[in-house]
C-alpha cells in the first residue's frame, strides 16, 4: 500500500531518533496515526482501516525494541477496527482521532503519577546517578527537585524549634554512549537548576560508591522478567550490586511486553561511524554499536510504575493485571 511521503517521513524520523525516550516516541507514533487519519484520502471505512494498519505496522517496525510503540498503537488500531463495523468513513476517522487523543492523554497521566511516586524515593542530600535518557526519569527528578526546593540548601525548623539545614540533591549523569542520550538528560535537568556532574561511562565505577541510589528508565520489560534499556545499563546494574547501591527502574506499564522474551528482541545495532571514523581501524575490524542491552530484574531494587513500586519478587503477581490492560 502506498503511504504519503509526509507520513513516511514522520515514520523515518521515529526510526532515526536517538534523543527521545520510548514513551515520547510512542506518543509521537500515535500522533503520526492521527495525522494520517486527518489527511487520509481513503474512500471507505475499510480502506481507511487498511491504511491505518499499514502505518501502524511500519511504526512498530521502525523501533522494534520499544514496547510502548506497540502497546500504544495497537489499541488505537483495535478501536478503528471496531468502528468500521456499521460506521461511515467520517465517523471512523473521528473515532481514530479520538482514540489517539485518549491514548496520548493516558500515557501523560501515567508519567505524572510515576513522577510523584518516584520523587518520594529522593531524600535531601542524596547523590543520584542516572544513565541513558528517559523522559519519565527526567520528570521524576524534576518533581523531586520541586518538592525539596530549588535551592541546594535551605533552612527549616525542626520539632524542637531549632533551625536545621536541609540539603537538596544532586545528579550524576553518564555520557551514555554515542547517541548523546546523556547530554540531553543533563541539559533538561540542568535547565531547571538541578546540580549536575557529567561523567563518561568508563568512570561509573569510580563515582558509584559515592552515590545513594541509581535511577534508569526502560524501553521494554520482557515476559521473561528482563529489562531492555540503553547500552551500559547491565554494567551499571552489576556495579550497583557490587557497591550495594539501590537501582530503581522508572517506567509506565506501557513498557511491559508480555508477548516477547528478551532473547527475541532486536537490540537495534546502529551505524558504526557513531563510534569511530571510517578507516581509523585496521581493515576487516568488526565494529559493533548496539543501542540496548539486557538486565535481569533480579538485579533491580524496584520498578516504579503509575501503579506504585514493584519489586522483582512481587512483579509476577501483577503480570495478570497488566495483561488485562494491554492488547
Amino acid at each position: 500500500m502506498d503511504i504519503s511521503p509526509e507520513i513516511s517521513a514522520l515514520i523515518e524520523e521515529i526510526s532515526q531518533d536517538r534523543s527521545h525516550g520510548a514513551s515520547e516516541l510512542a506518543r509521537q507514533a500515535a500522533v503520526v496515526l492521527r495525522t494520517a487519519a486527518e489527511q487520509s484520502q481513503a474512500e471507505s471505512a475499510r480502506a481507511f482501516l487498511a491504511e491505518q494498519e499499514e502505518i501502524g505496522q511500519r511504526l512498530v517496525s521502525a523501533r522494534p525494541t520499544m514496547a510502548p510503540i506497540f502497546n500504544l498503537v495497537n489499541p488505537i488500531l483495535k478501536a478503528i477496527t471496531i468502528a468500521t463495523e456499521g460506521q461511515s468513513l467520517e465517523a471512523t476517522r473521528q473515532i481514530a482521532i479520538a482514540a489517539v487523543e485518549e491514548a496520548v492523554s493516558s500515557s501523560l497521566q501515567a508519567i505524572s503519577q510515576i513522577a510523584r511516586y518516584g520523587s518520594r524515593l529522593v531524600a535531601g542530600g542524596d547523590r543520584i546517578m542516572t544513565h541513558s535518557y528517559s523522559s519519565t526519569v527526567v520528570a521524576m527528578l524534576k518533581e523531586a527537585f520541586a518538592t525539596l526546593g530549588k535551592e541546594e540548601t535551605a533552612a527549616e525548623e525542626d520539632d524542637d524549634g531549632e533551625i536545621k539545614e536541609v540539603k537538596g540533591f544532586e545528579v550524576i549523569v553518564t555520557r551514555s554512549g554515542p547517541g548523546r542520550a546523556g547530554e540531553r538528560t543533563a541539559r533538561e535537568l540542568g535547565d531547571c537548576g538541578i546540580p549536575l556532574t557529567f561523567i563518561d561511562n568508563t568512570a561509573i565505577g569510580l563515582y558509584l560508591p559515592t552515590v545513594d541510589k541509581v535511577v534508569v528508565g526502560a524501553d521494554r520489560i520482557c515476559a521473561d522478567g528482563r529489562l531492555i534499556n540503553g547500552t551500559g545499563t547491565y554494567q551499571l546494574a552489576v556495579a550497583c550490586e557490587k557497591s550495594n547501591v539501590p537501582l530503581y527502574v522508572i517506567c509506565e506499564t506501557l513498557k511491559f511486553d508480555l508477548r516477547m522474551k528478551s532473547n527475541e528482541i532486536d537490540l537495534e545495532e546502529k551505524d558504526p561511524t557513531e563510534l569511530i571514523e571510517p578507516g581509523s581501524l585496521p581493515p576487516g575490524t568488526i565494529i559493533k554499536n548496539p543501542y540496548f542491552d539486557i538486565t535481569p530484574l533480579e538485579m533491580v531494587t524496584a520498578v516504579v510504575t503509575e501503579n506504585g513500586l514493584l519489586t522483582a519478587r512481587n512483579l509476577a503477581s501483577v503480570w495478570q493485571d497488566i495483561a488485562a490492560t494491554q492488547p
